[in-house]
């Protein structure tokens, strides 16, 4: 699998820094307190990933209390009602996607549809001919995951409507979107190949998994930071802009309200992660083992 399919899974629809630079205190918990700097009562910091196997959900009862004890459950984008817009921004507006690739692309693409879908390319022209190439990613990046995989949005905003908690986002579903199209149509082409030729090979995806119940962000974020196909283009798009832009949004949150903040955590780690970020800005932040 390749590793825009594996960030995309730690944004939510989802990095390299030397470890000495970070406190050694650190950087084991996905889970992390925020106090200090006018904040009355603790808020919580939470890195996540979009789909997860059954078997490898981790979700113990300590961090449900933690979600129950604030008063807003602030994500990525806002609740399921949000996630649902993005299914009409995955179409495009005109033309056909298959017209996108070559031959030999084509050809290899419905291939691989036919052997996982058992869909032939007039079938798969007609149900996923209005895709855009992001469209057909989330599809090959869901089977990697087993069959009904676990997701911590959702099960965030089940507990966050129990307890009557107000639900915000950082962004909107069309700013998220903007980022993939905002890629040539080459690259994400480019991308959809790469896709299917390592599709079959879950390893990177295992090894993914096993760093993120490891709970090392820093780890994780060095993992995700390797270059592959030119990805590092749109890195500072995908990571580092995207958690500047966040930070003034999140100071206003937990200065109103002690709020649950769960993001992808390919965004904790590092030098420009949400947590480095924070604590320049005078938060603490302490590491809470789930």
């Amino acid at each position: 699998m390749n590793r825009l399919k594996l960030l995309i899974q730690l944004m939510s629809f989802l990095f390299f820094v030397p470890f000495s630079s970070l406190s050694q205190e650190q950087e084991s918990a996905l889970l992390w307190e925020i106090t200090g700097k006018k904040v009355k009562t603790p808020s919580y910091l939470f890195g996540t990933m979009h789909l997860i196997p059954k078997d490898d959900f981790l979700f113990p009862d300590h961090l449900r209390e933690k979600v129950a004890s604030t008063k807003l459950l602030v994500m990525e984008i806002g609740g399921l009602s949000e996630q649902m817009q993005m299914a009409s921004l995955l179409f495009l507006q005109e033309g056909n996607v298959f017209d996108f690739f070559g031959k030999e692309q084509k050809d290899t693409l419905f291939q691989y549809l036919n052997d996982h879908l058992e869909m032939d390319s007039t079938a798969a022209k007609m149900q996923f001919g209005r895709m855009k190439p992001m469209g057909l990613m989330q599809l090959f990046t869901q089977s990697s995951f087993g069959e009904s995989p676990e997701s911590y949005e959702m099960t965030l905003e089940q507990i966050a409507k129990k307890h009557d908690m107000d639900i915000q986002g950082l962004e909107t579903v069309e700013e998220q979107m903007a980022i993939f199209d905002g890629m040539t149509m080459e690259d994400q082409v480019e991308m959809v190949m790469v896709a299917m030729r390592t599709g079959d090979d879950n390893t990177e995806t295992r090894k993914l998994i096993d760093l993120y119940l490891t709970q090392d962000v820093e780890a994780l974020h060095a993992f995700m930071h390797k270059d592959e196909g030119g990805l590092m283009t749109y890195q500072d798009e995908l990571l580092d802009n995207r958690n500047e832009r966040w930070i003034p949004q999140i100071k206003r949150f937990i200065k109103k309200n002690p709020t649950f903040i769960a993001v992808g955590a390919g965004h904790l780690g590092g030098e420009n992660g949400v947590i480095e970020l924070l604590r320049k800005e005078g938060y603490t932040l302490k590491p809470i083992k789930l």
